[in-house]
């Protein structure tokens, strides 16, 4: 083997050579020619000393250099390595014999003698090369399996945390079903369901852009403002509103989340829905199979700081669904690519209100063909339940804690700039309930002070008439008139002033609601109160079931309510 010019190798590379007739020190030994490259070389004469090398410290490369190489050791010496070890065979003749040997225990590379000191140290480079790319891609493999494994943990947590958050206030009724099939762990789909003081029954169904946690993001901020609205007793479009602007302050530019938002109002048999970029949804009437198609009227949420809403009203009964579905379903396709669609979906859910679900996840399953999911699928059906009312029933609370009785006063008054732009009563019921604590009589004192603001709102100020709703388009029309009076009216006000005591039981609210309208005869309320043409319709006998009293003054537009209540 002849002399070369210097091949730069680092100092660290140990070679292995295994050459069981001895080889000295010198220029022209394997040994030496290795060490003048800078390798550090050790010699050894069997198959066991390398394995007790390879056990004992690392070793980069082993190069056989004996007259007969030992086969069979060759996985022993491979297992000994903790990596990937190439060997190198030295040959005193290349045959098919010794190629198929070679291929058959996986030696890198073989060259024959005499030793071309070249050649060897490109075989030596380039089975080092190989090594260094499988110790970086064995890196490289740990690395990803330790990322995955923290992300599978935080996800996991995160997913707990999310889902927690979520469900902690969801309420579970039958007049809600909700079927979701996600892609991810995270759903770009969610589903919010709530009601209000008046068991006014709230559902959100929402799609975010995306999939996974990052369409999720902002899915919790959005549950604490659509629950904790709701249950405060404020309006949906209230609710919209404030979701958006949320939304347009947190998500970047590319995201925004497609909702509907459904109010449901058992008292008078109507349906509210603000739809803001979701795919059409059916009320279908099981009782002759009619249905309505209910399109999107209003922009995805959070892509504008503000946005004009447009809402739709709509009469319900007790054989009517609500089908509410996001994307994914519609767009669903089949091998040819053709969209599962609107009239699929229409026929499924038309074949009987009780299979609806059934039919519908076996239609959808039979046009994919069990082809891969590319989108979360979320199925609501809505029972507008306005008779029986399921989620009106009394839930379980938690035993009532002492509320110490404070002496206070509280005056509001509302001119007619602010009636048309607000609604102050879930934020009078809240503040009543940071000054008392009467969370136990939350829904009461709701219930109360709703029907006074909207006597003297509606009936006071704006002088409608409740017979309107009556008719079977007269709700629609009782609230077309309403913002068309309160856009019109130059003046109006309303005033309620709230006093409290401690009694011998527990505590008395007074509440005294005075508008600027021309009132009513009080004094016949008593035979006007069955009729349906009554002032505020059954709403005072309502108010006098829940309050201690209540005493009208004047003209009819003085009214004091006085509620009682116990430790």
């Amino acid at each position: 083997m002849t002399n070369a010019n210097s091949f730069p190798s680092p100092v660290q590379t140990a070679i292995v050579l295994l050459d069981d007739a001895g080889t000295n020190l010198n220029a022209d030994s394997l040994q030496g020619a290795l060490c003048e490259q800078d390798f550090r070389c050790s010699v050894v004469s069997s198959a066991d000393e390398v394995i007790t090398l390879l056990t004992s410290e690392s070793v980069d490369l082993v190069i056989i250099a004996c007259p007969e190489c030992p086969w069979q050791r060759i996985d022993d010496i491979r297992d000994a390595a903790d990596s990937y070890l190439p060997i190198i065979l030295i040959a005193d003749e290349l045959t098919e014999s010794l190629f198929y040997h070679c291929a058959t225990v996986e030696i890198d590379s073989v060259i024959s003698r005499p030793v071309n000191q070249h050649l060897l140290l490109l075989k030596i480079r380039s089975s080092l090369k190989l090594r260094q790319l499988y110790e970086h891609e064995r890196e490289q493999k740990a690395q990803l399996l330790g990322y995955w494994q923290t992300s599978d943990l935080e996800h996991e947590v995160a997913a707990k945390l999310f889902n927690d958050v979520l469900k902690a206030d969801f309420l579970e009724t039958e007049a809600v079903e909700v079927v979701m099939s996600p892609m991810a762990l995270f759903n770009g789909d969610l589903i919010l369901v709530a009601k209000t003081p008046e068991n006014h029954l709230h559902v959100l169904l929402g799609d975010f852009t995306g999939h996974g946690l990052s369409a999720s993001i902002a899915a919790t901020p959005l549950a604490d403002i659509f629950y904790g609205m709701t249950r405060k007793g404020f309006d949906i479009n209230e609710i919209v509103t404030e979701i958006n602007a949320k939304l347009h302050r947190m998500l970047p530019a590319n995201r925004f989340l497609a909702a509907t938002v459904i109010a449901l109002y058992p008292e008078s048999s109507s349906m509210k829905c603000i739809t803001c970029g979701l795919p059409e949804h059916f009320l279908v009437n099981h009782a002759d199979n009619s249905f309505l198609a209910i399109r999107s009227l209003n922009i995805p949420l959070g892509i504008q700081a503000s946005i004009d809403i447009e809402e739709q009203l709509h009469r319900v009964s007790e054989n009517m669904r609500l089908y509410l579905l996001t994307d994914g379903i519609f767009e669903a396709e089949n091998a040819e690519g053709e969209l599962f669609g609107g009239e699929r979906i229409l026929n499924a859910i038309r074949q009987g209100k009780r299979e609806a679900i059934n039919n519908l996840q076996a239609s959808l399953e039979a046009h994919t063909g069990g082809a891969i999911q590319k989108d979360d699928n979320t199925l609501v059906i809505l029972n507008c339940a306005v008779d029986s009312v399921p989620w009106g029933r009394k839930e379980s609370h938690m035993p009532r804690q002492r509320i110490a009785a404070t002496t206070w006063k509280q005056v509001m008054e509302f001119g007619i700039d602010s009636l048309r732009h607000i609604n102050p009563v879930p934020v009078m019921v809240n503040t009543l309930m940071e000054i008392q604590g009467l969370q136990n009589y939350r829904q009461d004192i709701f219930m109360i002070i709703s029907e006074l603001f909207a006597n003297a709102l509606d009936h006071g100020v704006l002088g409608l008439d409740s017979s309107l709703k009556s008719s079977p388009d007269g709700f629609m029309r009782f609230y077309a008139l309403k913002d068309e009076r309160l856009k019109q009216l130059e003046q109006g006000r309303v005033r309620l002033s709230f006093s409290h005591q401690p009694t011998e039981q527990g505590g008395r609210l007074v509440v005294k609601a005075l508008d600027s309208g021309n009132g009513f005869d009080w004094r016949g309320r008593k035979s006007v109160i069955n009729s349906d043409e009554a002032y505020c319709g059954r709403g005072i006998t309502m108010l006098e079931t829940l309050c201690s009293s209540l005493v009208y003054h004047g003209r009819g537009n003085r009214v004091t309510a006085v509620f009682d209540w116990q430790h």
